[in-house]
């Protein structure tokens, strides 16, 4: 979502880095370029301003004219004013009652109904006893899509009885408390735009349920037009948060920023991709660090965690220290690999490494789908004994993965390359390898 915002502030950041001394003249130009970078990024021009002159006071300041490196610190106030123009402090969901009641708004098309399944697997994984429930009380299908993503992410899906929302929403709520219910996800009725008597059902419902976070679900492609449905819905239900959808689409970032600086309103959540799990708690101070070109390590770890099975990993590294790594276990990780989004989104959280833009957009995890269908079409002797692929067999497989013999190859030898690599890491030598790695990256001490 903000690519093209990074690739700016990089430039702008490493560019001062580098500066020994700042003069005032420095400065204006920095602003006229994050200027430009922002308004490209169809950031609300009042917004832009605001941002801009806190950025030029602070960066006038006498901490910084003293500053042994000045650069630095302007990269430093960067960072601050861009986290509290997007939300300052992370803010966690409250939910200390039971039950607790998130009630998502929205209009139609904004991923309202799919984005309640993705925040109910979410609050799954911390241990929440979750719920959902539509009130949808003009289109049945919505109903039933909500109903089939419970199924779909484990949690109960409850009919609210009654003929208008608030009734349902009642019937949903007692539903939960007998239940036993940590949280329940209710989902509103949506329109194609904002009006009166959307805003009134929403009151009436929230007046009943009492709600203890009430998010607006903002599609991130609709740009400017968000930041007019944000006031209106915060205008009449008292917003809690937002969250953005669609943001793995080539959309600029503005709306995050211009919906968090002019209603005040925390972007709390954002989905990255059609699926159930891509979906992430929304960090301002982190995403300004990933803005500005400075990686999101934390996020990174937090991504491996949720995707990489531990006790699978487990099992996998007593196997490699063994030796005993085989094709199979490569094909785990590829797939490991591609289920964190890929090379490039993982590139991109790294702190301290550049690349170009246009060279990620290159990046293809083609090869890496090709080495998986070759593997899948070896048989379970070939993946645990490689030597034994012979001539028809490498034909065999290359025709059954739509590839060439040369690149089953080019597979065998890279796998064959990467066991020598796990026979040298066995033993002392290996051992120290992995305390210099560690060292470097500031863990001075690794489990065992």
């Amino acid at each position: 979502m903000f690519d093209t915002l990074t690739q700016k502030f990089s430039a702008i950041s490493d560019r001062l880095r580098g500066s020994a001394r700042i003069t005032e003249a420095d400065l204006d130009a920095t602003l006229r370029d994050m200027r430009m970078a922002l308004l490209e990024a169809d950031v609300a021009l009042p917004v832009v301003r605001k941002l801009l002159d806190e950025v030029r006071e602070r960066g006038l300041g006498e901490e910084v004219a003293k500053s042994l490196k000045p650069g630095q610190l302007i990269v430093k106030i960067l960072h601050d004013v861009l986290s509290d123009t997007l939300g300052g402090e992370p803010k966690p969901l409250d939910l200390q009652k039971i039950p607790s009641v998130i009630l998502l708004c929205g209009l139609q098309g904004a991923g309202k109904t799919t984005t309640a399944g993705k925040l109910a697997r979410f609050l799954t994984q911390q241990g929440k006893k979750v719920a959902l429930t539509s009130v949808d009380s003009t289109r049945p299908a919505a109903r039933e899509q909500l109903e089939i993503l419970a199924r779909q992410v484990n949690v109960p899906y409850f009919a609210g009885r009654g003929k208008r929302a608030d009734q349902m929403a009642t019937d949903a709520l007692n539903q939960a408390k007998k239940d036993g219910i940590h949280v329940l996800i209710l989902d509103t009725a949506g329109r194609q735009t904002v009006d009166d008597d959307l805003m009134a059902e929403i009151n009436k419902v929230q007046r009943k349920v009492q709600a203890s976070e009430r998010l607006l679900v903002l599609d991130s492609m609709m740009g400017q037009a968000a930041l007019e449905i944000a006031e209106s819905f915060h205008e009449n239900v008292r917003l809690s948060g937002c969250i953005l959808t669609k943001t793995d689409a080539d959309v600029r970032g503005g709306a995050a920023i211009s919906v968090a600086q002019s209603t005040g309103v925390p972007l709390r959540f954002v989905g990255t991709g059609e699926k159930l799990e891509a979906f992430e708690f929304f960090d301002p101070q982190r995403m300004a660090g990933r803005v500005l070109g400075q990686g999101d390590i934390v996020g990174l770890v937090e991504k491996i965690q949720n995707t990489v099975d531990l006790e699978e990993a487990e099992k996998l590294a007593k196997k490699a220290s063994k030796g005993h790594f085989d094709l199979q276990d490569f094909s785990d990780q590829l797939d490991q690999m591609q289920n964190m989004g890929g090379m490039s989104e993982m590139v991109k959280m790294l702190p301290g490494v550049r690349v170009p833009e246009e060279a990620l957009a290159s990046v293809d995890d083609k090869p890496i789908r090709q080495m998986q269908a070759m593997i899948s079409s070896m048989t379970a002797d070939e993946r645990t004994k490689p030597k034994i692929i012979s001539g028809s067999r490498k034909r065999r497989i290359a025709t059954g993965s739509g590839t060439t013999i040369q690149e089953v190859n080019r597979l065998l030898k890279q796998f064959s390359q990467m066991q020598k690599m796990m026979k040298k890491m066995r033993g002392s030598k290996g051992k120290r390898m992995m305390a210099s790695l560690a060292g470097k990256l500031g863990m001075p001490g690794m489990p065992r």
